[in-house]
């Protein structure tokens, strides 16, 4: 059966012998015919050959393809294409060819000799197919997988194949090369300020000043978000990368024009330098980026080389990450309430959240400030979420046994106030526990007063709308700006323990505390003072408009159930 279908397939009895017919088909075909005898004169061509090239029949007809010739062909490529056609076989390639009007496309061509009874060579037909949108398509599609299209710069992708190759030529003329990953300070301030297409400029302004720094030579690549790769050839020694990142720094701490508004960021940087044939693409971005981590972590606006400590510190610092991951998925923290106690009337007016670990014996050893630690490994966001969903349904159980009970506060990072998310993820947990947003306060760095960003304003405006009031801590701590106390929902300000340590022996820790709480009090800010351990602390606290303590004098953190029972019983007693 199959054979029959062999047969009848190769000689179909509706087979058209009729030569005007098939003449009239290849004449309206979609692609380019020609039909050139055995010297390669053009005998016959069709309509869409006259469509894609521009050349009428008569002007071609007795002419050779060379008519269609672009010149980006060398002779010796048209000699293969010769070779072979005339021998008998059949020849398909890629061509750049000319029209009539001088434009220059591209082509697929298909060469198929024609032979006569003998088998001997008498014309050539040839098809063309014109692909210049799909190799400008291809060409598109290769542009996104290797380039970045916003800046136009090398991708991740690109720059790996890049240093691979640099590493391959550095091993073999024994020079060494640098990679440095780059990212930009304050980024995300510009993206608030601006919206992404003030972002956008700014990437491509970016990319254009590390370029114009640079050698020509250097690789400079975006790899994604505000983050950016060097790569920098042919070290005569070390120092030659440092003064390159140097330059670089400088040259982005210039203010820049974007969408006519001046903004001035900066940028942090991490070097690694090639130093044996043991060291990968992999390990070089991996060290670079290190030393980019640690100079970010020192301060911003510098550079950093990296060094074998680094390692060390990576190790630790992703073993910590794996201890906190673990210590949230499996409740292996513990929340704890220090009370927050009215001076004169020693009445328990407010409650801070404290997190330890249920375990004392952490691998790895782990800092006693889990905020600290969270922030540190990279796990602040999963921390803050966990504190957050802990403390609001303690709150609604303490409310549960205490029908006035006081507000509880706990500690939220200032850069968590930049989460597009949190002030949703906040009040919809209030609502789904019944909790009232004056319940919960939340208890920040001061320099939350100081971040500019769109997003912690809205952050700070909603929860305000819902009641949920701030706590700066460490007040006094760093540089602290009065002005701003009045542009917040503050509802009291802790002062540092360093401020309150000394405070009745020291005059001018007296004075400076007094200046505070006559400030304070005139905007309606309460005061908390913080590692409270002597009953002199107190009363000099106290004497100087300071009526709310905290520490140790006080007594340890206490558990929820015995944080009711102290409420009720100290509460109840001072009535």
């Amino acid at each position: 059966m199959n054979t029959q279908r062999s047969k009848g397939a190769q000689q179909p009895s509706s087979f058209c012998h009729d030569p005007a017919i098939i003449e009239r088909a290849v004449h309206v075909a979609a692609n380019a015919m020609f039909l050139a005898d055995r010297q390669g004169q053009i005998v016959w061509i069709n309509a869409a050959f006259t469509r894609l090239f521009g050349y009428a029949g008569g002007e071609v007809m007795g002419q050779t393809p060379r008519i269609l010739k672009s010149g980006r062909q060398s002779t010796s490529y048209y000699g293969e294409l010769w070779d072979t056609i005339i021998a008998g076989s059949i020849w398909r390639g890629k061509l750049c060819n000319r029209r009539k009007n001088g434009e220059i496309f591209d082509v697929e061509q298909t060469v198929t000799p024609v032979c006569n009874a003998a088998g001997e060579v008498t014309h050539f037909f040839v098809i063309y197919e014109d692909i210049t949108e799909r190799l400008r398509s291809e060409r598109h599609l290769s542009q996104l997988a290797m380039f970045d299209s916003l800046t136009g710069l090398p991708n991740r992708t690109q720059f790996l194949a890049r240093l691979d190759e640099s590493l391959t030529r550095s091993y073999r003329s024994g020079k060494s090369l640098a990679v440095m990953m780059l990212d930009l300070d304050h980024f995300k301030n510009v993206n608030d300020t601006l919206g992404h297409a003030g972002g956008d400029e700014l990437l491509r302004i970016v990319g254009r000043c590390l370029s114009s720094t640079l050698r020509t030579s250097d690789i400079v690549a975006r790899l994604g978000g505000d983050e950016f790769a060097v790569l920098i050839e042919d070290l005569e020694h070390t120092a030659q990368s440092f003064d390159s990142a140097q330059r670089l720094i400088e040259s982005l701490s210039e203010p820049m024009v974007v969408l006519g508004a001046s903004v001035q960021i900066g940028a942090s940087i991490g070097i690694a330098v090639s130093s044996n044939q043991k060291q990968t693409s992999e390990s070089l971005m991996r060290n670079a980026d290190e030393a980019l981590y640690q100079a970010k972590h020192q301060g911003r606006g510098r550079y950093l080389y990296f060094d074998a400590g680094m390692n060390q510190a990576a190790r630790l610092r992703q073993a910590t990450k794996s201890a906190m991951r673990r210590s949230l998925r499996d409740e292996m923290i513990r929340l704890s309430y220090e009370p927050l106690v009215r001076t004169g009337t020693n009445r328990i007016v407010g409650v801070q959240v404290r997190p330890a670990w249920k375990v004392a014996e952490q691998d790895p050893p782990l800092d006693a400030d889990l905020t600290t630690v969270a922030e540190q490994s990279g796990m602040i966001v999963a921390f803050s979420d966990w504190m957050l969903r802990k403390t609001i349904a303690d709150i609604a159980a303490l409310r549960a046994r205490i029908k006035d009970s006081v507000p509880i506060s706990v500690h939220l990072s200032a850069s968590q106030f930049d989460r597009a998310d949190i002030a949703a993820m906040i009040t919809g947990l209030l609502t789904e526990q019944a909790v009232p947003g004056s319940a919960l306060r939340l208890i920040t760095s001061e320099s939350l007063t100081n971040r500019s960003t769109q997003a912690a304003h809205r952050t700070i405006e909603e929860l305000a709308c819902f009641g949920v009031q701030i706590v700066l801590t460490d007040f006094g701590s760093g540089p602290s700006s009065l002005s701003v106390l009045n542009r917040y929902p503050i509802c009291a300000i802790k002062l540092d323990k360093q401020a309150v340590r000394h405070v009745e022996k020291n005059s001018l820790d007296e004075r400076l505390l007094c200046a505070i709480t006559r400030f304070a009090s005139s905007l309606e800010i309460e005061i908390i003072a913080d590692g409270v351990e002597r009953a002199a602390q107190r009363e000099v606290l106290a004497k100087n408009g300071c009526s709310i303590t905290q520490g140790a004098l006080h007594g340890e953190p206490m558990s929820l159930i015995e944080l009711a029972d102290a409420i009720l019983c100290r509460n109840e007693v001072q009535k």
